[in-house]
């Protein structure tokens, strides 16, 4: 096997985990205290966790063929907009409503991992296209660090200093990955982004469990 698609599955299977652990971890904090950033938080790493499966099962099943990407570019950029969106504002009417669009949603983007069989095996101009989709992630995350870096100054907890830290490896795996949508023989950018999100998970897993 390749050395190159060992490392990717290792890297899949370690996010799986971690992000699916994550979800489980808010969803049970929302049982306990109905706040609608944690079902939020839950729903979206749900999926983080379904496109890390979903990557690893289209790299690794021959039988047919998965077109995951769209699944996974979508899925990621739409997940991490609505925990971003949930810290706009904190109204209950605001969050209730949030809660319901990301739902939908999420639904919604369901549809291409169940389609990914007759998907195109490739978006339209994929440079381009994967350029944005992997950028926007990584801006996303990136303003969501500044969220928690300013909740950190106000009240200074261990929740607010450990989520900044999160995104903020969470941002630079996605940035970091960029030069491989234009350029060729990237493979070590591609290792030193996941692994950087992969830190960066385990650091978003301890602050749901320590918070």
């Amino acid at each position: 096997m390749d050395s190159n698609l060992i490392i990717a599955n290792v890297l899949s299977l370690t996010l799986f985990v971690i992000s699916l652990f994550i979800s489980l971890r808010g969803f049970y904090l929302y049982v306990q205290s109905r706040s609608r950033r944690l079902f939020i938080l839950g729903l979206s790493m749900a999926v983080i966790a379904l496109t890390a499966i979903a990557g690893f099962l289209g790299d690794n099943v021959t039988a047919i063929s998965l077109n995951v990407d769209w699944f996974n570019y979508i899925g990621q950029t739409v997940s991490f907009l609505f925990i971003l969106l949930s810290l706009m504002r904190n109204s209950n009417d605001y969050l209730r409503r949030l809660t319901t669009w990301h739902v939908i949603i999420s639904l919604l983007i369901l549809l291409l991992l169940f389609l990914s069989p007759v998907l195109p095996a490739e978006f339209p101009d994929p440079a381009l296209t994967k350029t944005l989709l992997s950028g926007s992630r990584g801006i996303i995350c990136f303003i969501i660090f500044f969220y928690y870096v300013s909740a950190f100054f106000s009240k200074e907890t261990r929740f607010s200093l450990l989520m900044a830290g999160a995104f903020l490896l969470l941002s630079s795996g996605y940035l970091v990955i960029l030069p491989k949508y234009a350029y060729a023989n990237m493979d070590l950018l591609d290792h030193v982004g996941d692994v950087t999100r992969i830190v960066g998970s385990i650091i978003l897993l301890s602050a749901v469990l320590l918070g």
